[in-house]
């Protein structure tokens, strides 16, 4: 019925939301303690829209990248959403850092990178005859500072206030979910899930077949979908290695996922 899928978009969108308001307060306090060059060098939290495509896709696929690039200062955002309501300010940050997101998405202004072609191909390949941009992608680190790598102190305590990534993951409910991460963040991802909830359970990587472990392994996490998987980023598997790594790597999805 029509008024089931209705509930069932609804509760998606209001989940997402629930899961950046959950911990907004605590990123805050760590917003007050850092050192003020650090706060002026660090971005916005990547932030997800549930666009229409994915809510219709019959099957569902989240990317997940590693970290993102300039994706604007969040001192500034900070200082235009100024409220001495907290939760105003909070409401509106989020708004608006979703329609970051979604304007991302709809100009496709950066298609040309590897980024953005290797998961359109990977789309194409997991839910072949229905386009290329019914997925979402989201990041491993969802803050970068001076458009780089957060500092490994500074990283890891962003990370503990604001994990977000597992309850994006339960509120988005992919069926598929693709690490575009490469093995060199393997310490943060298993970190991200250690504690999720009350579940203390260790992620694991499962080798898959004759492939080698960095180019595919299949992530294993009782909050995550059976179809999960870690590969390497498109800038590497992509730009250098298409023939050798890429195509080998639609090909093992394609079999895994569509059998």
């Amino acid at each position: 019925m029509s008024i089931e899928a209705f509930t069932r978009e609804m509760d998606m969108e209001n989940q997402l939301k629930a899961a950046y308001d959950e911990r907004w307060y605590r990123l805050m306090e760590l917003m007050e303690q850092l050192d003020s060059d650090d706060l002026a060098k660090l971005s916005n939290p990547f932030l997800v829209k549930v666009l229409p495509a994915y809510r219709k896709a019959k099957r569902k696929v989240l990317f997940v990248g590693q970290a993102t690039n300039g994706w604007d200062p969040f001192q500034t955002t900070l200082q235009t959403f100024a409220n001495d309501d907290k939760e105003i300010q909070r409401e509106k940050i989020v708004k608006f850092l979703q329609w970051m997101y979604e304007d991302l998405r709809y100009h496709r202004k950066y298609d040309h990178t590897p980024f953005w072609k290797g998961m359109r191909r990977l789309y194409r390949v997991i839910s072949p005859g229905v386009g290329d941009d019914g997925f979402l992608h989201t990041e491993l680190v969802r803050f970068d500072y001076a458009n780089t790598r957060p500092p490994h102190a500074i990283e890891s305590l962003l990370q503990q206030e604001y994990n977000v990534l597992p309850m994006e993951i339960s509120a988005l409910a992919p069926d598929v979910v693709i690490f575009l991460t490469g093995p060199y963040y393997d310490n943060r991802l298993i970190e991200t899930f250690s504690r999720v909830g009350n579940i203390d359970e260790s992620l694991r990587f499962e080798s898959i077949e004759d492939i080698g472990a960095n180019v595919l392994s299949r992530v294993v996490h009782s909050t995550l979908p059976y179809h999960t998987y870690r590969t390497y980023h498109p800038n590497y598997s992509l730009h250098y290695k298409e023939k050798t790594i890429f195509v080998l790597l639609e090909k093992a999805l394609s079999e895994r996922i569509l059998d």
